[in-house]
């Protein structure tokens, strides 16, 4: 077996990946484009997030001519019924996030993880701070907060493969498609690490920007690196057990669409700790593979083969 990586074309997809998706938010800064303001959004939308996929479609048909099969671009390999297992992967991974705040904050052990909190008082106190005292809290339809987490959570699957799959196939065709077929050589671990702090870093100039970590921009790069790279491992998985780019879309998807979750239901929240882009996440993420590695550990052998 050849162990060379093409280093050469991993250079030409990050440069375009990071090329246009910087160029999208060097355009924001340029014309002071608050981050959240429509005009923001829509730069996000089809230039900031398919920057990866753009740039995988660029360098493999345009550059070396060749098809995206090897990437995840197909469902010929997949067995259908290993999507539905995505959605259990999802809810794995958000027990654990939910659960690590509950041990460590709702026992005060680290009380920057806040508490999980799902009393309906605490709910709408939530809703009166996002909404910054927009909302008064007595007028607020009583609606149980636990049914609304459960509305959140059933809501973020069908998302999933729905509305949120163009977004995020605009990341995952380049991280899990691209990315992790080229770095395979490295090994696993190697190409998860790799793959994480580049993902990471992508998201640097919106993070600036307010993105994730508003208080804290700066440090927020680095947290963002430590959360990616803690779930590449996870991503990575989905990506060799499903066989298709669109289990890792999947995961992506339920992850972003289910993010109110952390400020809905935790109070005394800490934006580095309380939620799955923080340590809360990161706890999560090493958990869950630890898992994976003890229930699965086959899955490193499919890994050296065709995914």
């Amino acid at each position: 077996m050849d162990n060379t990586i093409n280093w050469k074309k991993i250079g030409q997809y990050l440069t375009l990946a990071f090329g246009i998706s910087w160029s999208a938010a060097l355009i924001m800064y340029a014309f002071g484009w608050k981050y959240g303001s429509l005009p923001c959004m829509v730069l996000l939308a089809i230039m900031y997030m398919p920057g990866p996929a753009i740039a995988t479609f660029i360098v493999q048909k345009f550059i070396y001519n060749e098809g995206f099969k090897s990437y995840g671009w197909t469902l010929k390999k997949a067995d259908i019924g290993k999507y539905a297992k995505v959605g259990l992967w999802f809810l794995i991974l958000t027990s654990l996030c939910l659960l690590t705040i509950f041990v460590l904050g709702n026992t005060h052990v680290i009380e920057a993880f806040g508490q999980l909190d799902f009393s309906q008082a605490a709910f709408q106190s939530n809703i009166v701070e996002i909404t910054k005292g927009k909302i008064d809290a007595t007028k607020l339809p009583t609606l149980p907060a636990i049914m609304v987490f459960g509305v959140i959570l059933i809501a973020g699957f069908f998302s999933s493969f729905t509305v949120n799959l163009p977004f995020m196939f605009g990341e995952e065709f380049g991280w899990r498609g691209l990315l992790l077929k080229e770095s395979q050589k490295m090994g696993f671990a190697n190409s998860c690490v790799f793959i994480g702090v580049i993902w990471g870093l992508w998201h640097a100039p919106i993070i600036l920007m307010g993105h994730n970590y508003p208080s804290n921009p700066l440090a927020g790069i680095g947290m963002m690196c430590l959360f990616t790279t803690a779930l590449c491992p996870i991503f990575a998985y989905v990506r060799i057990k499903t066989k298709s780019i669109l289990g890792p879309c999947m995961l992506h998807g339920m992850i972003n669409s289910t993010a109110a979750i952390y400020t809905l239901f935790i109070i005394n929240k800490n934006e580095f700790y309380s939620s799955i882009a923080g340590w809360a996440g990161v706890v999560a993420g090493v958990v869950f593979y630890a898992g994976i590695l003890a229930f699965d550990r086959k899955f490193l052998e499919e890994f050296q083969k065709d995914f």
